[in-house]
């Protein structure tokens, strides 16, 4: 299978009620009708594969400058332009290629096949398995998802174990899986469109860069060296986005049945891979334009990291983060972050309200413990004053470190130093259930008040009710979780001492608001 001439991308029309196919790469950038949405039966999945059409039409349809993207926004690439564009890269993305095959390496060394669920990433084998209830359940997989699968796994997993490097934005980190925020456009078209970044864009993060040079071929084509040293100044864009810390290959069924995903296509069906460790190392952060990166002081510098998801966390904790520089090129600031290459680029083009697809696992040391792919939405208005963001994310925060804060006291119990005696604690880790009590009620209001306009164009009444309603959840919830333990009368003091405590903390959040 070749992802650039043969029908693998996974849609439907008419945002998801149309009928299922599978297009081509020519078909999705050449031809104007159609409002495609990819569809597969995970979302982690559709990302993937959305990342992946983002990267191909990146390497070979590189903008030059904004008036330029917008035509191709605007309009579907010619015949000829879709040529001349694949031109210089034919073989890179035949996934069955006899010597150099897609995200993979020939003659890959292994004393035993490894089943293909181990590619997907969350459940492949023993008790690491947090997306499916049964190891392997998934026995097979068919060309287009393995294209995905593959890619997948070398751009977002961590490692896959002793002896194997983690993908590229980890640094040091083999256990570093990171979050993708892209820009989501009208169809899927627009959508990859609106996440291709300029030429200059690109030079400006990868200084001394040369197109189609020698040392910008992917890793696959221009294999790793065993034990080679590499600094990442030296990886180019397209070596960059498709890079494959791994050696992997994949096993094509001679005589394959049917398929459990994407069933049939073309009677490619692969059940299993080979995989080999491979030492190399990498210095330094390569500037992924997919992933935000945060910063902290550290020996009298800023340390950069790409920005990974919190397990027990929803995506709106991080989204200052995510879309608000600050303390780029700042040698004095005390912490900084830088938002995505595509979430800057429309914002410097002046896109106004934005929508973004946000995705990534949820790691623990070598396993994957959770995953979140979320759609935020942000209103016109949220770019002018780049203080209101993140001054909205506090506001949750802060409402719910109150509320955790005060029932771990009252669980633990309080010692009155003024009246000499140990106030019993209610034993039972209830500021564990409020916390994930408060994520999930406030949820919808948070992401409503991140998408209304009139959140910023009337921002201190909309802020101040924000704050409010955020307080009455947490009051709500503190009621509904020491009801119970309010029958004791040994346990009434701590409930009443711990209440007044969050009535302080609620108190002054709103009154800063």
């Amino acid at each position: 299978m070749n992802l650039l001439e043969d029908p693998w991308i996974p849609v439907r029309a008419d945002s998801g009620a149309g009928a299922f196919q599978l297009l081509t790469y020519r078909q999705l950038l050449c031809e104007l009708a159609g409002d495609w949405q990819i569809s597969l039966p995970r979302d982690d999945l559709e990302l993937a594969c959305l990342q992946l059409l983002v990267c191909m039409t990146q390497v070979m349809f590189l903008p030059e400058d904004d008036a330029a993207l917008r035509k191709r926004m605007a309009e579907p690439l010619t015949a000829e332009e879709f040529d001349a564009g694949i031109a210089p890269c034919r073989d890179w993305f035949d996934l069955d290629h006899p010597t150099q095959p897609f995200m993979q390496t020939r003659g890959v060394r292994a004393e035993k096949p490894t089943a293909i669920q181990k590619l997907l990433i969350g459940l492949p084998e023993g008790n690491n398995h947090a997306f499916f209830n049964e190891v392997g359940e998934i026995g097979k997989l068919s060309a287009p998802l393995a294209a995905v699968v593959l890619f997948n796994q070398a751009s977002n997993a961590n490692s896959m174990g002793g002896g194997f490097k983690g993908n590229l934005r980890g640094g040091t980190n083999p256990y570093l899986t990171p979050v993708n925020i892209f820009v989501a456009g009208r169809d899927l078209r627009e959508t990859i469109w609106e996440n291709v970044l300029t030429e200059s864009r690109v030079r400006a993060n990868l200084p001394g860069w040369e197109r189609w040079s020698s040392n910008d071929l992917p890793t696959w084509v221009k294999p790793i060296a065993a034990n080679e040293a590499i600094d990442s100044t030296d990886i180019g864009l397209c070596r960059g986005l498709f890079w494959q810390p791994a050696k992997l290959e994949l096993t094509l069924e001679a005589k394959p049945d049917s398929c459990d995903l994407l069933d049939g296509f073309q009677g490619q069906v692969y059940r299993s891979f080979k995989k080999e460790q491979f030492k190399f190392s990498v210095t330094g952060l390569w500037p992924h334009p997919h992933g935000a990166k945060t910063a902290s002081r550290k020996d009298e510098k800023l340390v950069w990291k790409y920005s990974s998801f919190r397990a027990d966390t929803p995506a709106w904790t991080q989204l200052s983060e995510f879309v608000v520089s600050r303390g780029v090129g700042d040698p004095d600031a005390k912490e900084g972050s830088e938002p995505s290459g595509p979430v800057a680029q429309a914002e410097a083009m002046g896109s106004g309200r934005m929508h973004l697809w946000v995705g990534g696992y949820c790691a623990k040391q070598g396993s994957i413990v959770g995953r979140r792919h979320e759609m935020i939405s942000l209103a016109h208005g949220w770019e002018d004053d780049k203080e209101r963001l993140p001054k909205l994310v506090n506001i949750g925060k802060e409402a719910k470190k109150a509320l955790y804060g005060k029932l771990l006291l009252a669980s633990n119990g309080y010692e009155n130093k003024k009246k000499k005696i140990k106030l019993k604690g209610i034993g039972a880790a209830i500021h564990e259930t409020a916390e994930k009590l408060f994520y999930a009620r406030t949820e919808s209001l948070i992401h409503t008040i991140f998408s209304s306009e009139a959140t910023f164009r009337e921002w201190g009444e909309k802020r101040r009710d924000y704050a409010g309603q955020i307080a009455k959840h947490c009051c709500d919830i503190f009621e509904e979780l020491t009801r119970p333990y309010a029958m004791k009368p040994e346990l009434i003091p701590v409930i009443a001492w711990s209440r007044r405590g969050l009535n302080v903390d609620l108190n002054k959040l709103k009154e800063e608001s």
